[in-house]
């Protein structure tokens, strides 16, 4: 057999199944849905909750100092969080402390 001719074949068996089951198919759904009882009933609305800046920012360790904003980093980055094959080099330098560093930076300038 050709294989063009298997596929028109196959094609015209689908549609034909299709068009005789979609019909009761649908009929089906809309009774199913026709059927269905409406449950109507309020619920209480919830408060959303609010966080203001302040909270957003002590939760964060932000501070405000004058105009200057300062940020603790204690638990930004643990070792815990660190993948298994990285150097020990490179930990103590995400984990190390620049708070000094950094203050040292700001007399500078």
């Amino acid at each position: 057999m050709d294989k063009k001719l298997l596929k028109a074949y196959i094609r015209t068996i689908v549609e034909e199944e299709v068009e005789r089951i979609l019909p009761k198919m649908i009929k089906e759904q809309i009774q199913s849905v026709a059927g269905a009882q409406v449950v109507s009933e309020s619920a209480t609305p919830t408060k959303k909750a609010s966080v203001s800046k302040q909270d957003l920012a002590s939760l964060l360790g932000i501070t405000r100092d004058g105009d200057t904003l300062r940020a603790t980093t204690a638990g930004v980055r643990q070792t815990h969080n660190l993948p298994s094959n990285v150097p020990d080099y490179i930990e103590s330098a995400i984990t190390r402390d620049y708070s000094a560093l950094m203050k040292a930076m700001n007399k500078k300038n």
